[in-house]
């Protein structure tokens, strides 16, 4: 049960002015809704929110279809119901931005890594928060050129933050919980139309009592963590001393990877070129196309089976359809007619894995190739040589790092207060 709206405070920017309105859902139409979120069995809209259900999975998300936007501020009032972990994720093309972590005690603000531009990420900080279970927060997050400013409620429990990767153009804009259950309500994305008046005051008022606040309260490993992503990118941004050992140990690493590619190769690679042998088969072997069809047949036999035993499933709301398909699956499940389709489907797949094992690497596999890439050189002087030449680099680089996470001053709170 979700408690009344009418204990939310309604929260104004104040880092930004409202600009052009780019997304609104108060979760009311079904039909309206399902024309904004891309929707699987983990998500749906009940009781006029966007509901994340009890069906198991980690870290499930539902995000936007395809959104654009640069300055922004985006509303919205969350809940928990179970989960213990909630994240509010932005993106640009390719990679991650902005990120919110809500936690049942408190809430942090990031800048997240992005290759595509010369910098690190960032924790720009936390604040103690006690959400209490079913009731909805307000939540404002003001993103202006290299500006951030994040606020649950009110202005006394706020992240304030800047950094060069948060000036970028956006296209991504989702929510994912790590468990069942949450609830979100009310979203709207606007546009950033300029600064907001007499932000410099209350930026620096804002500043001073984040500085004087504990952060929340974390295991010396983690609290360690924090201290070196921070000194990391403070580092980074001022040090050009700093920057030369990063350079240094991203030089070798390459020169690494080109002598020693199947070494190197990441997981990423690895899939890619997967996906890559996969499309090449689907244009020049005719095996490989009839087993992708049949079981792509069959996995749609399998729904409008399940819409036969089902009434009324096939024409239920986008936003509602893929809970209730996964909820029919289950109920269906030990009916003579779904098995027979889900035992051939099954008997498909397994003989196509049979004919093309290369295609179905899971991730330690693919960690397994690179380790066994490894063992063969491992005894190569050259090997050896790029090896400690990475080793030697990095471990200065690592030095700078623990030395200025060292000096910073940061207090942990003793335990998860709330305020």
């Amino acid at each position: 049960m979700l408690f009344s709206e009418g204990l939310i405070a309604s929260i104004e920017p104040r880092l930004c002015q409202r600009g052009q309105l780019l997304l609104a859902d108060d979760f009311a139409n079904l039909e309206e809704v399902s024309a904004h979120w891309f929707f699987r069995e983990h998500w749906t809209v009940a009781e006029g929110a966007l509901i994340r259900t009890g069906i198991a999975g980690e870290n499930k998300r539902v995000f936007v279809k395809k959104p654009r936007y640069g300055d922004c501020i985006i509303e919205l009032k969350v809940a928990f119901q179970g989960a213990e972990e909630i994240r509010i994720m932005t993106g640009t093309p390719g990679k991650y931005n902005a990120v919110v972590l809500l936690w049942p005690h408190g809430f942090r603000v990031t800048t997240a890594q992005d290759q595509t531009v010369p910098h690190f990420p960032t924790i720009h900080g936390e604040c103690a928060h006690r959400f209490e279970k079913g009731r909805f927060y307000q939540v404002m997050i003001e993103i202006l050129g290299e500006e951030i400013l994040v606020r649950v409620g009110d202005e006394n429990h706020m992240v304030v933050g800047s950094h060069p990767i948060l000036n970028r153009e956006r296209d991504y804009f989702a929510f994912q919980v790590d468990r069942p259950g949450a609830a979100f309500d009310d979203v709207v994305l606007t546009s950033a139309a300029g600064r907001a008046e007499g932000w410099e005051d209350r930026y620096r008022k804002l500043e001073k009592l984040q500085s004087r606040r504990p952060w929340l309260s974390h295991e010396p490993g983690e609290q360690q963590k924090i201290r070196e992503i921070i000194a990391r990118d403070q580092l980074y941004r001022e040090s050009a001393i700093f920057r030369g050992l990063v350079t240094r140990t991203q030089e070798r690493k390459v020169a690494a990877a080109r002598k020693f590619p199947e070494v190197f190769k990441t997981v990423k690679e690895r899939r890619k070129k997967i996906a890559l042998e996969s499309k090449r088969l689907l244009a020049e072997d005719p095996v490989f196309l009839t087993f992708r069809n049949g079981i792509n047949k069959l996995k749609r036999s399998e729904v409008e089976l399940l819409h036969l035993l089902h009434p009324g499933l096939e024409n239920l709301p986008e936003a509602r359809y893929h809970i209730a398909l996964a909820e029919a699956r289950e109920k269906s499940k030990d009916t003579t007619a779904f098995q027979l389709v889900v035992a051939n489907r099954e008997i498909m797949e397994g003989k196509m894995r049979t004919r093309y094992p290369h295609l179905e690497k899971d991730g330690e596999d693919l960690l397994a190739e690179s380790r066994s890439a490894r063992s063969e050189v491992a005894d190569q002087p050259d090997f050896k040589q790029v090896t400690r030449a990475i080793a030697e680099a990095a471990r200065a680089e690592k030095e700078a790092v623990i030395n200025a996470a060292r000096v910073l001053e940061m207090v942990f709170a003793e335990g998860k207060e709330n305020q």
